[in-house]
């Protein structure tokens, strides 16, 4: 998938995580007032969605997180090839230990400022770990839905996709990706609008 759609895909999955589990705390239209800290714990929140969900593509230089870490990414692709170690279950892994290392510098930058109980409320839940982990899992989920499916296994080479018939599933780019995009935007917004209503 594109970038722009990777970054679409998490965010809105991300929505429909947080209205579930409430991850980054209570939704905004439900505080009768909404204080400093919980638009500071859903800022990071949905940053670190959006940020897991280009997280695997840092193997390819020209995504959209490649073209921003210039030689770093070329030099990841140079190694590693693109879909290899990030779109698979070790890449996973590697990203949570990456995660907890994020989770723990914004704790700590927190703090810093003075932001006692945001650093202290992401420590508590684990908010920048699930947000980067879950971004990461959605990339790998959307990516199996193109033609060349993904390596979860690797170094194991096989790819894996669905369907399972790669004949059945959709080129980067083309006109199916962003039908399902915005399809899966349009059916989420569409399902909170009416939970709201219900409210």
């Amino acid at each position: 998938m594109l970038g722009k759609s990777h970054l679409l895909v998490g965010l809105t999955a991300g929505v429909v995580l947080d209205s579930f589990a409430q991850l980054s705390g209570p939704p905004l239209t439900m505080s009768g007032s909404v204080p400093l800290s919980l638009v500071i714990n859903k800022a990071i929140f949905y940053f670190m969605v959006g940020f897991g969900a280009l997280l695997p593509d840092i193997d390819n230089a020209r995504s959209t997180l490649g073209r921003k870490l210039g030689w770093v990414s070329r030099e990841i692709q140079h190694v590693a090839g693109h879909r290899t170690l990030f779109h698979s279950i070790l890449g996973l892994f590697l990203g949570s230990l990456l995660a907890i290392g994020l989770e723990r510098l914004v704790e700590f930058l927190l703090s810093q400022r003075g932001f006692v109980f945001p650093a202290q409320f992401i420590g508590a839940t684990h908010l920048v770990f699930f947000a980067v982990l879950f971004g990461c899992i959605m990339h790998i989920a959307a990516d199996g839905l193109t033609e060349g499916g993904v390596p979860l296994m690797w170094p194991n080479h096989r790819r894996y996709g669905f369907p399972p018939n790669p004949h059945w599933r959709f080129r980067t780019g083309d006109w199916p990706e962003h039908l399902i995009v915005y399809s899966f935007m349009l059916l989420v917004g569409v399902g909170v609008y009416m939970a709201y209503i219900r409210i």
